[in-house]
């Protein structure tokens, strides 16, 4: 179950009918229909009482859309106040330093009262333990006690130095990588890049950031972020390699700060945009 689920049933309980609820979705009533008899089969239960009159909310039912409006007024965004103070805790992965980092100073900057506090590990910090306010994912782990928000997959490409890039003898098994090392080797876009003939792993290192700085000091190519290919080429352009899901994670609680729900919002804002 996500907040997208929830904000349709959220729908259905205001409007009381399927149909008025699409039509305030811009969304046909009996894909809604669907979607909500989907979400029925996740929970085990029924939500949703079908009359030739409306739709009734079931016991189960009233009590999700106690949560989705719970979960509603924590995501909305709060006035921007120059008054805002406190801390904001953030955890991701090094590839994702810059949005965070540039988020920080933009936000900061507007609320000088506040602090941005960024721990990057590739570990999954336990947020339902409070251990940080807000975490970049890429992996939904469907914890009860999380909201999650669905980022733009992060696109991939493979790259080399133009000069390496550029050679008119170069082929798929010729081209030297740099890989990663275990278990980042697994993830989609390595396996996709190695099923499409580029296995001629020469050096493999343990973080993005390292396999980037080797990609620049060209000891080879390597599947590396768009967003992170500035100044380098693709020496194989027509290469389509799999994206990788992320997600901004919060607790509900942790919502109900607003310096946290200020930067959660500018932060999200900027990833969508592709910042």
């Amino acid at each position: 179950m996500n907040w997208d689920d929830l904000r349709l049933l959220l729908a259905v309980a205001r409007r009381g009918s399927f149909l008025r609820a699409g039509e305030a979705l811009g969304m046909a009533a009996s894909t809604l229909s669907r979607r909500i008899t989907q979400l029925e089969a996740e929970t085990g239960a029924a939500l949703v009482e079908r009359g030739a009159d409306g739709t009734r909310l079931t016991a189960r039912g009233a009590a999700l859309v106690q949560a989705a409006q719970d979960f509603e007024a924590a995501l909305a965004p709060p006035p921007q106040s120059p008054g805002l103070s406190g801390r904001v805790r953030v955890t991701a992965g090094e590839g994702f330093i810059g949005p965070v980092t540039d988020t920080a100073a933009e936000f900061t900057a507007a609320h000088p009262g506040c602090t941005v506090d960024f721990t990057v590990t590739p570990d999954l910090v336990k947020l339902s333990q409070g251990a940080a306010d807000i975490a970049i994912r890429t992996l939904h782990l469907g914890e009860p006690s999380l909201i999650y928000q669905r980022l733009p997959d992060v696109a991939f490409g493979l790259f080399a130095r133009p000069e390496l890039a550029t050679r008119e003898d170069l082929t798929p098994q010729a081209l030297p990588m740099i890989g990663l090392l275990p278990p980042q080797d697994q993830l989609p876009h390595m396996k996709a890049a190695r099923a499409a003939g580029f296995g001629t792993v020469r050096i493999r290192v343990s973080s993005f950031a390292a396999q980037l700085a080797a990609v620049q000091r060209g000891h080879g190519a390597a599947v590396l972020p768009r967003v992170l290919a500035g100044g380098l080429a693709e020496p194989f352009p027509d290469l389509r390699l799999p994206g990788l899901e992320v997600f901004l994670a919060t607790r509900p609680q942790a919502l109900r700060q607003p310096q946290i729900r200020a930067f959660l919002e500018m932060l999200k804002s900027r990833m969508t945009a592709g910042g």
